[in-house]
């Protein structure tokens, strides 16, 4: 299997197809696959990598090292083996931040960016009770933060959307509970990273896709990005929680399909 060694943690990664590379980073908890219904349909134009990043799937799952600068650098590992010099990067979630952070530590490999349902100084945003609530009960915390990170409508019309993001975190192969708490507890994790400050920096081609319904990166959150970050477009998706590309995948792909063709036309 695939992987690159990066200060002793094997980053475990894909590549399917030819032609200009996308990179796919996944949201908190989950892993490379959640980009299933993008992999294959872009592998036919494009060169698609997905990664597993550290504490999540395949990859390894040290104690610490979850700082967000951490895991941009785990993805410049994967360009390297690969030989990829530029990239547009497609991520969700802590996926988001990942690229975000590409930006600011390796603009020079970034072609452009699409984020989705993302946000930067997460824990300012988050009542002290949720923290507390994750200590007392992580799996019940975590199923209810699922609950409304995805749309009414994925929930009566695509039920096992729910039921796959609750399970992936259910998983302590995929997700184990250490690495939940070692991210939440470092200063520059998944919920305290806050580049609020260099968002300015980011200079290349920006989408912001966010889900009018997600509770889990809020609208407003995603609207901060945009405004902040220079030329940035932001597009609110109706009935869409936190996870477009499995809500809508039909959508998403237009979508994302359309914005490869402009920066790379």
């Amino acid at each position: 299997m695939p992987y690159v060694t990066r200060n002793g943690v094997n980053i475990y990664y894909e590549t399917y197809g030819q032609g200009s590379p996308v990179v796919f980073l996944h949201p908190f908890s989950t892993n490379g696959y959640i980009w299933y219904f993008q992999i294959f349909p872009f592998a036919r134009t494009h060169r698609c990598v997905v990664i597993d990043e550290r504490g999540h799937g395949r990859s390894d799952k040290p104690p610490q090292g979850y700082a967000i600068t951490e895991m941009a650098a785990d993805v410049v590992a994967v360009l390297d083996a690969l030989r990829i010099d530029t990239a547009v990067f497609v991520g969700n979630s802590i996926g988001g931040m990942i690229l975000m952070q590409l930006n600011l530590d390796a603009p020079h490999r970034v072609v452009g960016n699409v984020i989705i349902s993302s946000g930067t100084n997460l824990a300012a945003g988050m009542p002290p009770e949720a923290m507390a609530a994750f200590q007392q009960d992580l799996a019940g915390a975590f199923s209810g933060l699922m609950e409304g990170a995805v749309s009414a409508r994925t929930k009566r019309e695509r039920p096992e959307i729910l039921d796959l993001m609750k399970a992936q975190f259910l998983v302590e192969e995929n997700f184990p509970r250490h690495v939940f708490f070692a991210a939440a507890a470092d200063p520059n994790g998944v919920f305290n990273w806050n580049i609020s400050d260099r968002l300015r920096e980011i200079r290349k081609p920006t989408l912001v896709l966010a889900g009018e319904e997600d509770q889990a990166t809020p609208v407003a959150a995603n609207k901060f990005l945009a405004d902040h970050i220079p030329g940035a477009q932001l597009r609110v998706v109706k009935e869409v929680g936190h996870f477009y590309q499995l809500e809508r995948p039909d959508e998403f792909n237009h979508e994302l399909r359309q914005f490869l063709g402009h920066i790379t036309a």
